[in-house]
């Protein structure tokens, strides 16, 4: 990108080897210069081009930090990455740099959730997979087959994506059990009292025997750490099924395998895992009702486009508070 009279620089260094609608483009690069007036963008194609620019620039936006590269970067103030997870770097910020993660992610991981549910419940990925080489297997399939208008979907980590999903979900006549730390948050519009309901963790054990359907969309922290062990996944109801779109740590994988191979819960939709990559003899491999995306739920092509948006606008948000507000652990 050129800006001649640009007064602060944008080194960014979006690169991806295996999915490229997380490779910044220079249209994208253009479009953050255009919603960002006097500001220069330069797309950086190495890691040795992005450290080089790191020296000179106030911003930086990539998927991969390292401590030694902050420790050249004088005049930078903002570090951001479309990821949505707060554990995504693993650097010490300096005081004067703030962190600004990916807010966008709601309403694609809602399409990919919705889909996955209304397969799961309506026989289509059975058919589509364990059934796929039988020529008419209607029996097998119908027993499967369940309603998802009705039911109780119950949502472990309520707040952007989880909130989405939830809207996303509503048109499909079903009810939303959100828990989350703050119960006296305010609800979404799409909330209907008397249908719809928040609750705590404190009350996760007496919730989980009315929830058809489980979905996470938890962050990685001490208190999510196996949150859905052997315990928890007996409570829930015969036939139910799992889904988890948050971080791998929240669910106890052999547990959730037994619960499956044993019949107890109807399936399971997993987009993260406590491994990553899974390895070529993960036991999951062979779990005939478990689903899977390889962490990909938000792969769209317009991924960045909508991350350019979201990150203008946390950016705005950013400038307008005052500089003594500012700082690695700012929320905006």
């Amino acid at each position: 990108m050129v800006n001649a009279s640009a007064s602060e620089m944008i080194a960014v260094f979006l690169r991806h080897n295996t999915v490229p609608c997380w490779e910044m483009t220079s249209a994208q690069g253009q479009l953050l210069e255009r919603l960002l007036p006097g500001v220069r963008v330069v797309l950086c194609a190495t890691e040795q081009d992005f450290c080089r620019e790191l020296t000179t620039a106030s911003i930086a936006i990539t998927w991969h930090c390292q401590q030694q590269w902050l420790e050249q970067a004088s005049k930078l103030r903002i570090l951001a990455t479309p990821a949505a997870g707060k554990d995504y770097f693993t650097v010490t910020l300096p005081p004067e740099v703030t962190l600004l993660n990916g807010q966008f992610h709601g309403p694609l991981i809602a399409e990919t959730a919705v889909g996955a549910l209304l397969a799961m419940c309506r026989g289509i990925l059975p058919a589509a997979s364990r059934y796929a080489s039988q020529p008419w297997p209607r029996h097998e399939i119908s027993i499967r087959m369940q309603p998802l208008h009705g039911s109780l979907v119950g949502i472990l980590g309520f707040g952007h994506i989880g909130q989405a999903i939830g809207a996303m979900l509503k048109p499909f006549g079903v009810r939303i059990a959100g828990c989350r730390r703050d119960i006296h948050a305010p609800c979404p519009a799409w909330f209907v009292p008397g249908q719809d309901k928040c609750f705590t963790v404190a009350e996760l054990d007496a919730e989980l025997p009315s929830l058809a359907h489980l979905i996470l969309a938890l962050p990685r922290s001490g208190e999510t750490d196996n949150i859905l062990d052997a315990r928890r996944l007996a409570l829930l109801p015969a036939g139910a099924t799992v889904s988890n779109y948050g971080r791998g740590n929240a669910i106890v994988l052999p547990a959730l395998l037994e619960a499956l191979h044993s019949g107890h819960l109807a399936g399971a939709y997993l987009d993260v895992f406590p491994q990553e990559p899974l390895p070529a003899d993960a036991e999951i491999l062979a779990c005939p009702n478990l689903w899977r995306l390889p962490h990909i739920s938000t792969a769209a092509a317009n991924y960045l486009d909508l991350f350019v948006h979201d990150f203008v606008r946390q950016y705005n948000i950013w400038r307008s508070q005052p500089a003594a507000l500012r700082g690695p652990q700012t929320e905006v």
